[in-house]
């Protein structure tokens, strides 16, 4: 390597840490969320594109700062200093359909009656550092990065199927729009110590701030006196903490545990409506208390050259557990369901030092038993300066059945025209992410 390429190399890390450290700080979080978990916020949140590489992983598996939110055990894995960075790009697809009927009411096929394509981007960003060596060793971390995005739009048209004239047929009858804005993120702070050569102990703690804002707003062409627009924003913050635990079992073969508390995000809840009422509702407190979040993970190392990462890990989160001061029926738990979070990694490293990163998720949406989400996701990294610029992509889908979250006129022309009460949601999500990992 010649003198002028070491010293643009030099030039570069700088160059990528001011790069990302602006995107952390000044791109607005807006994560891509489902409609069905819109509500209390998205199941599989970004991470880093390492992490997100690999499944979602790392119960059992040191991830930098980002380890407050696994397992803080894992913190005493680092010897030096590790900075992590990252953001990602979500494309969001939602697809909504009704059956279609004949005169003889036989189902004759699906049909579709609502697209909405939308971009959202998220951020992550973690330090980690050994702060005592010896016999106790003791690492800290400090993160901040996404725990419930909110972010989802709805848009659609109602337009006249059948006018008396041909200036009236497809006229837009309505405008309906539902946005929902909002990240509740984590600041966290968390300690991994050394008690024995085979077993540590980690504690985190966590500080969620961030508000949710839903507007619906309904513009009504034929009848002024239903359009309305209504703003609910919701500002919240609370305190929760994750204690863990590693142990080593043999020299290729690592367990990990960990527990994270419930979250009581408390806060001021407003809402805005605009209708031909001019109704107003005093600001008032409320609550979301989030459940207990169980991880239980294992890492293999196999004796492979190049080196092999295997990495497997199941969540439990009992989101019967919730409770929504606004929603009663929350506390009951008849809404929502415990769910289940199964996640795999692999990564494999080639001799040149790049490595190749594969993960699957599979999981079940706490708001419908019916519904669940497979994750396939892929990665690679490259080697820069003393760090890494790694690249992710993830391709998921999930598919509900749910309400209309605007009425249909039942009287477009007398009543032959009816709408089916329910839609099919297909929501498929593509997301792409770039980090970067420095160690000095």
């Amino acid at each position: 390597m010649t003198t002028k390429t070491k010293r643009n190399q030099k030039l570069t890390v700088p160059g990528v840490l001011l790069v990302f450290a602006i995107l952390v700080i000044v791109v607005p979080q807006v994560g891509a969320t489902p409609q069905i978990m819109t509500e209390y916020g998205d199941q599989m949140a970004w991470r880093d594109a390492e992490i997100n590489a690999m499944g979602g992983t790392g119960t059992a598996l040191y991830r930098g700062g980002m380890s407050n939110i696994f397992n803080p055990a894992f913190l005493v894995n680092e010897d030096n200093y590790r900075l992590d960075l990252g953001f990602s790009l979500d494309q969001e697809h939602e697809d909504r359909f009704v059956p279609l009927f004949d005169g003889f009411d036989s189902y004759l096929t699906d049909v579709a009656i609502a697209s909405n394509r939308n971009h959202y981007w998220q951020t992550g960003a973690g330090f980690a550092g050994r702060l005592l060596k010896g016999d106790l060793p003791l690492s800290v971390g400090v993160s901040l990065t996404d725990r419930y995005p909110f972010s989802y739009t709805f848009e659609e048209e109602v337009r006249n199927p059948s006018g008396a004239t041909g200036d009236n047929r497809d006229r837009i009858l309505e405008e309906r729009q539902r946005k929902v804005t909002g990240t509740l993120r984590n600041l966290s702070l968390g300690a991994g110590l050394g008690l024995f050569d085979r077993l540590s102990f980690g504690a985190a703690v966590h500080y969620a701030f961030g508000t949710r804002t839903e507007v619906n707003s309904v513009r009504d062409y034929e009848d002024s006196s239903k359009s309305y627009h209504e703003q609910d924003e919701f500002t919240m913050d609370g305190v929760n903490f994750t204690v863990g635990l590693r142990g080593v079992i043999t020299e290729r073969v690592e367990l990990g545990v960990s527990w994270e508390s419930q979250l009581s995000a408390t806060g001021n809840f407003t809402t805005t409506r605009l209708d031909a009422d001019d109704n107003h509702i005093d600001p008032f407190d409320a609550e979301y208390r989030y459940p207990n979040v169980y991880r239980v993970g294992l890492t293999f190392r196999p004796r492979t050259d190049p080196r092999t990462i295997f990495t497997i890990e199941g969540e439990y989160k009992p989101w019967s557990e919730m409770n929504d001061s606004l929603n009663p029926k929350t506390g009951e738990g008849d809404d929502l369901q415990d769910v289940g979070d199964v996640r795999i990694g692999v990564e494999h490293t080639f001799y040149n030092g790049i490595p190749l990163r594969f993960g699957f998720r599979y999981f079940d949406s706490y708001a419908d038993k019916e519904a669940n989400a497979s994750v396939f996701s892929a990665g690679v990294g490259m080697p820069l300066g003393n760090g890494m610029l790694s690249a992710s992509m993830e391709l998921s889908k999930i598919t509900s059945v749910q309400d209309h979250q605007f009425p249909y006129p039942d009287n477009y022309q007398g009543d032959q025209f009816e709408s089916d009460p329910q839609a099919r949601v297909e929501d498929t999500r593509f997301r792409i992410g770039v980090g970067y990992k420095l160690e000095f």
